[in-house]
Protein backbone atom coordinates (compact mmCIF):
# COMPACT_ATOMS: atom_id res chain seq x y z
CA UNK A 1 0.00 0.00 0.00
CA UNK A 2 2.41 2.61 -1.29
CA UNK A 3 0.79 5.92 -2.19
CA UNK A 4 -2.45 7.48 -0.92
CA UNK A 5 -4.02 7.09 -4.39
CA UNK A 6 -3.09 3.42 -4.41
CA UNK A 7 -4.46 3.03 -0.87
CA UNK A 8 -7.76 4.62 -1.89
CA UNK A 9 -8.00 2.38 -4.95
CA UNK A 10 -7.31 -0.75 -2.91
CA UNK A 11 -9.78 0.31 -0.24
CA UNK A 12 -12.49 0.88 -2.90
CA UNK A 13 -11.85 -2.55 -4.45
CA UNK A 14 -12.03 -4.29 -1.08
CA UNK A 15 -15.15 -2.40 0.03
CA UNK A 16 -16.82 -3.22 -3.29
CA UNK A 17 -16.06 -6.92 -2.74
CA UNK A 18 -17.61 -6.75 0.75
CA UNK A 19 -20.65 -4.94 -0.69
CA UNK A 20 -21.00 -7.56 -3.44
CA UNK A 21 -20.74 -10.31 -0.81
CA UNK A 22 -23.58 -8.85 1.25
CA UNK A 23 -25.64 -8.01 -1.82
CA UNK A 24 -25.63 -11.51 -3.32
CA UNK A 25 -26.73 -12.99 0.03
CA UNK A 26 -29.32 -10.28 0.74
CA UNK A 27 -30.82 -10.49 -2.77
CA UNK A 28 -30.89 -14.32 -2.74
CA UNK A 29 -28.46 -14.53 -5.65
CA UNK A 30 -26.54 -17.32 -3.95
CA UNK A 31 -25.10 -18.57 -7.23
CA UNK A 32 -22.87 -15.45 -7.28
CA UNK A 33 -21.46 -16.16 -3.80
CA UNK A 34 -18.79 -18.77 -4.77
CA UNK A 35 -17.56 -16.55 -7.61
CA UNK A 36 -16.37 -13.99 -5.04
CA UNK A 37 -13.73 -16.53 -3.95
CA UNK A 38 -10.63 -17.94 -5.61
CA UNK A 39 -11.08 -21.48 -6.94
CA UNK A 40 -9.11 -22.65 -3.87
CA UNK A 41 -10.89 -20.15 -1.61
CA UNK A 42 -11.89 -21.11 1.91
CA UNK A 43 -15.03 -20.21 3.88
CA UNK A 44 -15.49 -21.04 7.55
CA UNK A 45 -18.01 -20.13 10.23
CA UNK A 46 -16.94 -20.72 13.81
CA UNK A 47 -18.11 -19.39 17.16
CA UNK A 48 -16.03 -16.83 19.04
CA UNK A 49 -16.28 -19.10 22.07
CA UNK A 50 -14.42 -21.91 20.26
CA UNK A 51 -11.78 -19.58 18.84
CA UNK A 52 -11.08 -17.96 22.21
CA UNK A 53 -10.84 -21.42 23.80
CA UNK A 54 -8.29 -22.39 21.13
CA UNK A 55 -10.51 -25.15 19.76
CA UNK A 56 -9.89 -26.12 16.16
CA UNK A 57 -13.21 -27.58 15.16
CA UNK A 58 -16.87 -27.08 15.81
CA UNK A 59 -17.30 -25.25 12.53
CA UNK A 60 -20.84 -24.36 11.49
CA UNK A 61 -19.72 -24.30 7.84
CA UNK A 62 -16.41 -25.51 6.43
CA UNK A 63 -15.67 -25.15 2.72
CA UNK A 64 -12.19 -25.38 1.21
CA UNK A 65 -12.98 -24.68 -2.44
CA UNK A 66 -15.35 -22.90 -4.78
CA UNK A 67 -16.68 -26.33 -5.74
CA UNK A 68 -17.77 -27.06 -2.17
CA UNK A 69 -19.50 -23.67 -2.04
CA UNK A 70 -21.31 -24.36 -5.33
CA UNK A 71 -22.43 -27.72 -3.90
CA UNK A 72 -23.89 -25.89 -0.90
CA UNK A 73 -25.83 -23.53 -3.16
CA UNK A 74 -27.15 -26.49 -5.18
CA UNK A 75 -28.20 -28.17 -1.95
CA UNK A 76 -30.00 -25.04 -0.73
CA UNK A 77 -31.81 -24.65 -4.05
CA UNK A 78 -32.83 -28.25 -4.68
CA UNK A 79 -32.43 -30.47 -1.62
CA UNK A 80 -32.73 -28.70 1.74
CA UNK A 81 -36.07 -27.66 3.14
CA UNK A 82 -36.20 -24.58 5.33
CA UNK A 83 -38.43 -21.59 5.94
CA UNK A 84 -37.91 -18.94 3.31
CA UNK A 85 -36.56 -15.67 4.63
CA UNK A 86 -34.75 -12.47 3.75
CA UNK A 87 -31.31 -11.44 5.00
CA UNK A 88 -29.91 -7.99 5.53
CA UNK A 89 -26.19 -7.61 6.22
CA UNK A 90 -24.61 -4.61 7.86
CA UNK A 91 -20.81 -4.53 7.56
CA UNK A 92 -18.84 -1.91 9.46
CA UNK A 93 -15.44 -0.93 10.91
CA UNK A 94 -13.45 -2.24 7.95
CA UNK A 95 -9.72 -2.43 8.75
CA UNK A 96 -7.25 -3.25 5.96
CA UNK A 97 -3.63 -4.28 6.39
CA UNK A 98 -1.19 -5.54 3.80
CA UNK A 99 -0.32 -9.21 3.97
CA UNK A 100 1.82 -9.61 0.84
CA UNK A 101 2.12 -7.60 -2.36
CA UNK A 102 -1.38 -8.28 -3.69
CA UNK A 103 -2.87 -9.91 -0.60
CA UNK A 104 -4.61 -8.07 2.23
CA UNK A 105 -5.86 -8.97 5.69
CA UNK A 106 -9.25 -7.38 6.25
CA UNK A 107 -11.22 -7.34 9.47
CA UNK A 108 -14.75 -6.03 9.76
CA UNK A 109 -17.83 -6.38 11.93
CA UNK A 110 -21.12 -7.78 10.72
CA UNK A 111 -24.73 -7.90 11.79
CA UNK A 112 -27.22 -10.14 9.98
CA UNK A 113 -30.95 -9.59 10.39
CA UNK A 114 -33.36 -12.26 9.19
CA UNK A 115 -36.97 -11.51 8.21
CA UNK A 116 -39.45 -14.29 7.50
CA UNK A 117 -42.30 -14.14 5.01
CA UNK A 118 -44.71 -13.23 7.81
CA UNK A 119 -42.71 -10.05 8.43
CA UNK A 120 -41.16 -11.10 11.75
CA UNK A 121 -37.49 -10.12 12.02
CA UNK A 122 -34.73 -10.93 14.45
CA UNK A 123 -31.00 -10.60 14.76
CA UNK A 124 -29.70 -13.84 13.30
CA UNK A 125 -26.09 -13.22 14.22
CA UNK A 126 -23.38 -10.66 14.83
CA UNK A 127 -19.64 -10.97 14.84
CA UNK A 128 -16.46 -10.42 12.91
CA UNK A 129 -15.18 -11.24 9.45
CA UNK A 130 -11.48 -12.03 9.12
CA UNK A 131 -10.66 -12.09 5.43
CA UNK A 132 -7.63 -12.63 3.28
CA UNK A 133 -8.33 -10.87 -0.02
CA UNK A 134 -6.17 -11.26 -3.10
CA UNK A 135 -6.21 -8.63 -5.84
CA UNK A 136 -5.23 -9.98 -9.28
CA UNK A 137 -5.61 -7.98 -12.49
CA UNK A 138 -7.52 -5.33 -10.57
CA UNK A 139 -10.12 -7.82 -9.32
CA UNK A 140 -10.42 -8.63 -5.59
CA UNK A 141 -11.47 -12.10 -4.46
CA UNK A 142 -11.54 -13.90 -1.15
CA UNK A 143 -8.68 -16.28 -0.55
CA UNK A 144 -10.12 -17.03 2.87
CA UNK A 145 -13.13 -15.81 4.82
CA UNK A 146 -13.45 -16.69 8.49
CA UNK A 147 -16.81 -15.72 9.98
CA UNK A 148 -16.60 -15.47 13.76
CA UNK A 149 -20.05 -15.57 15.28
CA UNK A 150 -20.37 -13.74 18.61
CA UNK A 151 -23.73 -15.33 19.28
CA UNK A 152 -23.23 -19.04 19.87
CA UNK A 153 -26.97 -19.78 19.95
CA UNK A 154 -28.61 -18.39 16.84
CA UNK A 155 -32.42 -18.04 17.00
CA UNK A 156 -32.78 -20.29 13.95
CA UNK A 157 -30.63 -22.64 11.90
CA UNK A 158 -27.80 -21.08 9.91
CA UNK A 159 -28.58 -22.50 6.47
CA UNK A 160 -27.04 -19.82 4.24
CA UNK A 161 -23.64 -18.17 4.48
CA UNK A 162 -23.47 -15.30 6.96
Amino acid sequence: MDSPDNNDSIERLICTLLDDYADCLDSDELEKWPELFLESGKYFIQSRENIEAGKDGGYWMYYTSQGMMRDRVTSLRHINTYNKHYYRHVISNIKISEHDNDSFNVRSNFLVVQTNFEGKFECLNAGEYRDVILIQDGKPRFQEKLVIADTFHAPSAIVCPL
